[in-house]
């Protein structure tokens, strides 16, 4: 009966970890950190997010939506040297903004080469009238 209430581990079964199974003679070479060898991602991880005020982000989106200056406005804000949330907003809206326009061109000219084709076929009809 002591001997299933025996509670003590047994190291036989627990694996060995990792660092255990090092050698002497790597032991001594490997003395450097992760932390140590990444100090740019340690910088990253400190800084504290940029905030942006309310009425920059106004006048980004009343620039914007201004038909032809929009777009040289999200230009300038995309390219500039500064980083930020809006130069990185200015980007993906510039991309958003391309993407339909060519799609919109698309459907615009299928539309107009199928309106075409309608229209001559429409006229050709009126002549034999």
């Amino acid at each position: 009966m002591e001997k299933d209430l025996d509670l003590t581990p047994d190291t036989s079964v627990i694996p060995e970890r990792e660092e255990q199974r090092v050698s002497p003679d790597t032991a001594a070479s490997e003395t450097k950190e992760p932390e140590a060898s990444h100090p740019k991602e340690k910088k990253k991880k400190d800084k504290p997010p940029v905030l942006v005020p309310v009425h920059q982000w106004f006048v980004t989106f009343m620039c914007m939506n201004i038909p032809v200056i929009g777009w040289i406005y999200l230009l300038i804000l995309a390219f500039c040297p500064s980083k930020g949330p809006r130069r990185d907003f200015a980007k993906a809206y510039l991309l958003y903004k391309l993407v339909f326009l060519i799609l919109s061109l698309a459907i615009l000219a299928a539309a107009l080469h199928y309106g075409l084709i309608m229209f001559d076929k429409l006229l050709a009809y009126m002549e034999m009238l």
